[in-house]
């Protein structure tokens, strides 16, 4: 038997609450990309054994879902290709949710992957990681509803999942800039934001008012016009850790370019350095340009990736 999951990669538009006591926190906004992704494989062996790209961090993940399911793995695990760490397209997550789904199946323990999700940790903020591996798609999580007690939070509940539009589309700029913030220094930044109700007002009613509306009607217009205000309202919670509403000087000039070039809507994923536009058919060949272009023109590594929305989740297939 032989167990394949490929986990794609997701892209998060932004958070809807961040200040405790308005409700509940770290509710947020995304979608899930046909790709780059996460392939993991794993065949029975006698021991367990971790091959390929990032080992040790799939070990981890590994060695938790053990001491959680009380069990002793016989597996050769092997990452075949992964989504670059700290990207800001939820490598950690899908690297995660694939090693536990991959396991798993292969040990016939079932499949809940929310409850796996929960034993490494992963969904402690946004859900949307989660729920894009589970089902793909356009989602808004419904947050959390306590701050002070880490220890009882659970991934999220999604409120809202709906197909994003095929014809709708994404140019991933990915420049070489190091990773964005993770570990004791998120946390960190979580913890000093201070009252941020302005800026989550706004976010709540641009999705609520603008982007599940033009989502459900299909304009990309508005919809792109509603992800660049919540990408850069979401910013705004960040601006004195990034230093701006982008982590990086350079982004709010390429975010600028994609948009001349036609992109309907931009934004940061998460902590970056992916920075995205919205297009369609009639846009996607300029905007690749531009990207290209700008890349070029600063003199900086990194690559452009043309992705597609995933409707259906992370594939897991079974060869006997």
């Amino acid at each position: 038997m032989k167990v394949t999951v490929i986990a794609q990669a997701r892209l998060h538009f932004g958070f809807t609450n961040l200040t405790p006591g308005l409700g509940n926190v770290y509710g947020s906004v995304g979608v899930g990309l046909d790709r780059p992704f996460t392939r993991v494989t794993a065949e029975p062996a006698e021991d367990f054994s971790v091959h390929g790209p990032r080992a040790e961090q799939v070990g981890g993940y590994a060695d938790r879902l053990a001491g959680h399911y009380g069990v002793r793995w016989r597996a050769r695990l092997t990452v075949e290709e992964i989504v670059d760490r700290h990207s800001g397209l939820g490598s950690g997550t899908q690297t995660a949710l694939a090693t536990a789904a991959a396991l798993l199946r292969l040990h016939g323990l079932g499949h809940d992957i929310r409850e796996a999700a929960g034993a490494m940790d992963r969904g402690l903020r946004s859900g949307v990681g989660i729920a894009a591996f589970e089902s793909g798609g356009f989602i808004l999580d419904g947050g959390h509803p306590d701050l002070e007690r880490p220890e009882v939070i659970t991934p999220s509940s999604v409120l809202v999942r709906h197909d994003f539009p095929e014809d709708w589309r994404f140019v991933l700029f990915l420049p070489s800039l190091g990773p964005g913030l993770s570990g004791k220094s998120e946390k960190a930044v979580f913890r000093d934001l201070g009252d941020t109700r302005a800026v989550t007002d706004a976010i709540c009613r641009t999705v609520l008012l603008n982007m599940l509306p033009a989502l459900v009607d299909r304009d990309v217009e508005a919809f792109g016009r509603a992800l660049t205000e919540v990408d850069t309202q979401t910013g705004r919670f960040f601006q004195e850790a990034q230093g701006g509403t982008y982590r990086e000087k350079l982004a709010a000039d390429a975010v600028g370019a994609l948009l001349a070039a036609g992109a309907y809507g931009v934004g940061q994923s998460s902590w970056g350095p992916c920075l995205y536009g919205l297009v369609d058919g009639r846009t996607e060949d300029d905007v690749v340009r531009a990207a290209r272009k700008f890349l070029d023109g600063h003199g900086l590594q990194g690559k452009v990736v043309q992705a597609g929305p995933n409707n259906r989740g992370a594939e897991i297939l079974v060869q006997e």
